[in-house]
């Protein structure tokens, strides 16, 4: 199932691209120095023990993909100075839209100084001058043309600074929900699906190395507070809690297969269901009959043991003799 996939879920047709890495090789750093191994010069497998070691040495890194934009599993390792004088070679090309030329962190042209500058319109991207532009004649007639649309902003350089002091070189849209920042510092609070993935796979690799702290804390630690609180971790982790017995024994009290299980209940059945069908042929006597009369026969009289009462004109009349008799 896994076979062909990456640790990203890459097809191998992805795996087979070549990694694009920008960076010229004699400003890559020389990892082999620090022992790690290098699939290039600067770039080592992105796992955690790299990680460490670049961490340690106070490099950072950047995940390298592929012409595509997919992951390879790699990263480029790169220096403080590296950095910096790369920042430094790039703000170099854009000293014309600096409104202070001579500090690197200062903000770009804006308006109608970036318009009337010829270098400093080059420079800058399309989109900012066509929104300056916009910002300007806006401007001069005198507002939004409806009171329901919003005022044109001009763009302005992004504010985020770096962790060597260095000011970000994007331009941010100069909206108020964009808080002065460009696409890619905004874009941190946006992960992607694929950067949740590289962060879940990221700490699956430092779990080993995570309990294996805490056993040295456990075991090496000077303070007490530390080391019970590390025992008590490492057992958490392991299921086992203060107030909770476990019983790790199994009872079998049958030992009977399914199999056995379910051919013991079909028989069961069969047999209820044979003797039900047993009943029901050998029945023979009636218990309840019902008559069911033609359409041109009358019904028969129903006989009553009680005297049929005699009219009152047949009845034979009492002499005086029998009427003395009586008295």
């Amino acid at each position: 199932m896994t076979d062909g996939l990456s640790l990203f879920g890459t097809p191998d047709e992805e795996e087979r691209e070549a990694p694009i890495i920008d960076t010229p090789v004699d400003l890559r750093p020389d990892l082999s120095e620090y022992g790690l191994v290098e699939h290039e010069r600067g770039v080592v497998e992105d796992n955690y023990s790299n990680r460490g070691v670049l961490r340690s040495m106070g490099f950072t890194w950047t995940p390298v993909y592929t012409e595509s934009g997919h992951a390879t599993n790699l990263i480029e390792a790169r220096s403080k100075e590296q950095l910096q004088e790369r920042r430094l070679l790039t703000i170099s090309t854009k000293r014309a839209l600096l409104s202070d030329q001579k500090n690197s962190n200062s903000d770009y042209l804006t308006g109608l100084d970036l318009v009337v500058d010829a270098e400093a319109s080059r420079q800058a991207p399309p989109w900012v001058v066509a929104a300056t532009r916009a910002y300007i004649k806006e401007q001069e007639a005198g507002g939004p043309p409806t009171a329901k649309r919003a005022p044109r902003v001009l763009p302005v350089r992004c504010r985020e600074t770096t962790f060597e002091g260095m000011r970000c070189q994007l331009w941010s849209t100069g909206r108020i929900k964009d808080d002065s920042l460009c696409k890619m510092h905004l874009g941190k609070n946006n992960k992607s699906a694929h950067d949740v993935e590289r962060a879940r796979a990221k700490l699956m690799q430092s779990a080993p190395y995570a309990v294996d702290k805490l056993e040295e804390l456990m075991e090496t630690a000077v303070s007490e507070p530390v080391r019970l609180k590390a025992a008590t971790e490492i057992l958490d982790r392991a299921g086992v809690r203060a107030g909770m017995e476990i019983d790790l024994g199994v009872e079998l009290k049958d030992a009977r297969t399914p199999a056995e299980i379910i051919a013991e209940r079909l028989a069961r059945l069969k047999a209820g269901a044979d003797l039900i069908q047993g009943q029901l042929v050998d029945q023979t006597s009636i218990q309840d009959a019902e008559v069911v009369l033609e359409l041109d026969q009358e019904p028969a009289k129903i006989f009553t043991p009680q005297a049929e009462a005699v009219p009152t004109s047949e009845q034979p009349a009492i002499s005086d003799e029998e009427l003395d008799e009586l008295r």
